[in-house]
């Protein structure tokens, strides 16, 4: 009768449950889907007000019927049990059917009350013993029965148990409510079906839960549904993300502790950023040579005051963090677009639509265009002058980088065209091995720039790292058992290195290296760095300084060592005081590197290696960027976080180091023909571009595409 009881009680409870679970089902759908949180709040506990009523009143009801029919059978069963032999007469109806229910609830009773030896149905016996072991029993039936209705074992309501459902109810649309509007503001194309997982989520798991027994097992359990979805998107969204947009970090959530904490009168200091420190960690400084630092500072300050510097300072930080090494704005009328230079290859991002907001004239990017201008100290108004400038920008983070900013802009015919170049003030590169450059053509380099007399020629394409490849020439030369010099622009200053004595000239004054150069022979250095050999005097002066048991290295910018040859000869120098002195040339072009991560390998088609002079048997594979995929997949894949979706990440060089031999010099001198000169390295076996390629896509390090364009320069 025990177990029948609990059954019956589990069951006349379900109703109840269940008609709750619905209601707390409809009324979570109904708040996801509609976007004020505090008209949720209010219509949730008014439909609790209505639906408890009809709920506790069905089962109030059921209770007193129960109720008073435990008190009088426990009045017989006090009495001994003789009245509960005499049986009530037929009642039809509804209060019959009650009656036959109470009469058969009597009879359980009566079983119940019986002793454990005692036929079933059988009277109890003795009035004293049996009858009083019946009352007893009885009493305890009656106490278990009333405690069974509004407060009691069934759950209908508990003071505590619900309202602590209704908080995590109200948590949860909280975080449905904060999920999807942070969603919607990154531009998450997946908002829908995260959004829709949460829901399900919490609808489905949670109405498991809701039917678990135990509460303190079911209660936590629905807690944690509400908080770990919330804590992987969490996870998730912070790691593609920079520092300042990131959530419930340390920094994150202290602010938001002092924030509530003020709200209720405890004062908690939380250093208050000023608006041009909101936003990205990145900072400006204004700069110029030989501006007094209070004009620069001014600058910074107005700059900092003008509406568009923060969308300024954004727009740099995207372009550090992408790599890009320049930034360019085309503004007309209808848009301003975007380009990165990321790798040496320009990348468009999506255009702006100029929207021009009421009382105002001019859009946000024009508004950060003045704020870029008043901060290089140029005229803000004036969109037509070519207009030159340079800032600082220090990326944040746990190391700080320091850019130095060249600015441009030059007015078009549709509007404005604005550059930013970006240059490190470190040099990235510290050794060959870093550049790229192979064992075998380091021996080789390092036996031309340690020699004891003649002239060497280092040169790149434009934008192809001809300085900071220059600067690791020097760092790696031999500047400990001899006297370097290295002679410079002042206009444009290198790194110092150690062991290399620095001297410069002006170039904003007029001057150049042969202003300088007189004074620096007359120490008697062994070997001299001149950047810039440019002019005919100071090509003379070099090459007959070379007899004396001199080294000069100096740069140029050409595509190839053939046509750096060709470029000092246009200097008109005497070809037979420059060529038997020219030991050689060393030529770089940077190459994009695969990214390492979503790099995929293939088969090489036999056509293929037979242009590039391999066999098959000397290559498995070769390898490219990964191969897209249908819309829906490629969403599912996502982009590559270490590419950001470019299939490259980084740059190495590429090599041509050219060593004049004697057939070289004469074949210069009685015949300069670049083609021919350019046949002759070749069949001497001379270091080119195509065996240093050949070995790139070897190693997988690049592919046959961008070597392709490459060599198109």
């Amino acid at each position: 009768m025990k177990l029948q009881y609990q059954y019956m009680t589990l069951f006349k409870t379900f109703p109840l449950k269940t008609m709750f679970n619905i209601y707390h089902s409809f009324i979570s759908v109904f708040c996801f889907l509609f976007p004020f949180r505090l008209l949720n709040a209010g219509i949730f506990f008014l439909l609790l007000l209505i639906l408890l009523p009809i709920s506790g009143g069905v089962t109030f009801a059921q209770t007193l019927m129960d109720t008073g029919a435990a008190m009088s059978i426990g009045s017989d069963m006090d009495s001994g049990g003789e009245q509960s032999a005499t049986k009530p007469a037929p009642r039809g109806g509804a209060i019959g059917k009650i009656g036959e229910a109470n009469a058969q609830r009597n009879a359980e009773i009566n079983n119940a009350a019986a002793p454990a030896d005692a036929p079933a149905g059988e009277p109890a016996g003795d009035k004293n013993v049996a009858g009083g072991n019946a009352g007893v029993a009885a009493q305890k039936s009656r106490t278990d029965i009333l405690k069974d209705g509004w407060w009691g074992p069934g759950g209908y309501i508990s003071p505590i148990k619900l309202p602590l459902y209704i908080i995590v109810f109200l948590i949860w649309v909280g975080c449905a409510s904060w999920m999807n509007a942070d969603l919607e503001r990154l531009k998450n194309e997946n908002r829908e079906a995260l959004n829709f997982l949460y829901l399900m989520l919490y609808t489905v798991l949670g109405t498991i839960f809701f039917f678990v027994p135990i509460f303190w097992v079911a209660f936590p359990a629905t807690v944690l549904l509400c908080i770990v979805p919330v804590m992987v998107y969490v996870v998730k969204r912070n790691k593609p993300l920079p520092p300042h947009e990131k959530v419930l970090t340390g920094e994150h959530l202290f602010y938001l502790y002092a924030v509530a904490m003020n709200k209720i009168g405890v004062k908690i200091k939380v250093k208050k950023r000023q608006s041009y420190q909101m936003g990205p960690s990145i900072e400006m400084e204004a700069a110029g040579k030989n501006i007094d630092p209070k004009i620069l500072q001014g600058r910074l300050i107005v700059a900092r005051n003008a509406p568009g510097y923060n969308l300024f300072r954004e727009n740099i930080y995207d372009a550090l963090i992408s790599n890009a090494t320049s930034l360019m704005f085309d503004f007309t009328p209808e848009r301003t677009a975007i380009r990165h230079q990321v790798d040496g290859v320009w990348l468009d991002l999506a255009p702006v639509p100029r929207v021009t907001e009421k009382a105002k004239n001019k859009d946000i990017y024009e508004e950060m265009l003045e704020s870029a201008k008043l901060l290089i100290g140029a005229n803000p108004n004036d969109r037509r002058s070519r207009q030159i400038g340079t800032f600082i920008a220090i990326l944040g983070g746990k190391k700080k980088k320091r850019y130095e900013v060249e600015f441009i802009s030059q007015g078009t015919k549709t509007g404005e065209a604005v550059m930013i170049q970006f240059t490190a003030s470190k040099v990235p590169f510290k050794s060959l091995d870093e550049l790229g450059m192979r064992a075998e053509v380091q021996k080789k380099l390092m036996e031309q720039i340690n020699a004891s007399r003649g002239i060497f020629i280092i040169s790149a394409p434009p934008a192809n790292g001809l300085r900071s490849s220059m600067d690791v020439f020097i760092r790696v030369c031999d500047r400990f058992t001899r006297d370097v010099v290295n002679i410079e622009d002042a206009a444009i200053p290198t790194e110092v290195i150690e062991n290399v004595v620095l001297v410069r000239y002006d170039s904003s004054k007029g001057e150049t290296p042969i202003t300088v150069l007189p004074d620096a022979l007359f120490k008697e250095p062994h070997a001299l760095i001149v950047r810039d050999t440019s002019t005919l005097e100071t090509l003379q002066l070099c090459c007959n300084e070379v007899d004396k048991e001199r080294l000069f290295i100096t740069t140029i910018r050409a595509k190839d060592g053939v046509e750096a040859i060709f470029r000092f000869l246009a200097t008109k120098i005497s070809p037979q005081l420059f060529i038997p002195r020219l030991n050689g040339v060393i030529n770089q072009r940077l190459i994009r590197r695969l990214c390492p991560v979503c790099k995929e390998p293939y088969q090489p088609a036999p056509q293929l290696l037979q242009q590039l002079g391999l066999r098959p048997d000397q290559v498995k594979e070769f390898y490219r960027t990964r191969t897209p995929l249908p819309e829906s997949e490629e969403k599912k894949r996502g982009v590559c976080p270490n590419c950001n979706g470019i299939g490259y990440r980084g740059r190495t060089a590429l090599f041509e180091l050219l060593i004049l031999s004697d057939s070289v010099r004469e074949l210069i001198l009685s015949n300069p023909n670049p083609a021919l000169i350019r046949q002759q390295f070749a069949k001497e076996g001379q270091t080119s571009f195509l065996y240093e390629g050949i070995h790139l896509l070897i190693k997988g390090e690049t592919t046959v595409e961008e070597f392709s364009r490459i060599m198109k320069m």
